[in-house]
């Protein structure tokens, strides 16, 4: 019997391409594997083209595939939280899912692997009886200074986005040296850290429901 993999990656482009190629590994190793990549469309609108989304799959086998779904709802003002506009997505994902399961009745669903970022996704899987996994696609060093910022944060040390200009280094336990605050990505030096901070403990309820974790995409990378 075949099996089906759903992969729901978090919208954008560079989640998706870390997707792909955790996809591609996972078929080139077993040949009864099929996978179909559920693409959620960006909240802005601002997603890559139709061309460039296809030529991720070019040289994939014919048992890796993509869904691109119609979004719940347009927005006119501002923009939802990501983790809200994520699990608006539920009702249009389930729907692909079930249209996939009916279109290949010779295969078994086994399971989702939902991003780090959609983990409401993992309620979607409970739905259909199958186990899900995480996968988080930035590299092992990136989740370690995101981890530490956040425990610092939660532990009252400090708040990044707040350090004065006194404070040019930081030391995290995943890197070997001191790593300069003014080389930090925007998203940890800006206001907006903290508010990623407590979206991810919110969605850390649903982390321990989850059959297992990966990082990254790339050969020594996947867990």
């Amino acid at each position: 019997m075949a099996f089906e993999l759903v992969f729901i990656p978090s919208p954008g482009i560079g989640h998706l391409r870390s997707t792909v190629e955790l996809a591609k590994q996972l078929v080139n190793s077993n040949d009864l594997l099929s996978i179909t990549i559920i693409i959620i469309p960006h909240s802005s609108g601002k997603d890559a083209g139709s061309d460039s989304i296809a030529s991720l799959f070019t040289a994939a086998r014919d048992r890796l595939r993509y869904i691109t779904i119609s979004v719940a709802e347009k927005q006119t003002g501002d923009s939802l939280p990501a983790q809200f506009y994520i699990k608006n997505q539920i009702p249009q994902v389930r729907e692909a899912v079930a249209k996939l399961l009916d279109g290949s009745p010779s295969s078994r669903l086994a399971g989702f692997v939902v991003d780090m970022f959609c983990t409401s996704m993992v309620d979607l899987a409970n739905e259909f009886g199958v186990p899900s996994y995480m996968v988080y696609t930035s590299n092992a060093t990136f989740l370690g200074i995101t981890l530490h910022l956040q425990s610092m944060l939660d532990e009252e040390k400090y708040d990044v986005s707040e350090l004065d200009d006194s404070v040019s280094e930081l030391e995290f336990p995943c890197l070997t040296r001191p790593y300069p605050v003014k080389c930090l990505p925007y998203i940890f030096a800006s206001k907006q850290c903290g508010d990623v901070a407590v979206v991810r403990r919110a969605e850390g309820e649903c982390v321990p429901d989850c059959g297992g974790a990966g990082i990254g995409g790339g050969d020594k990378e996947v867990l």
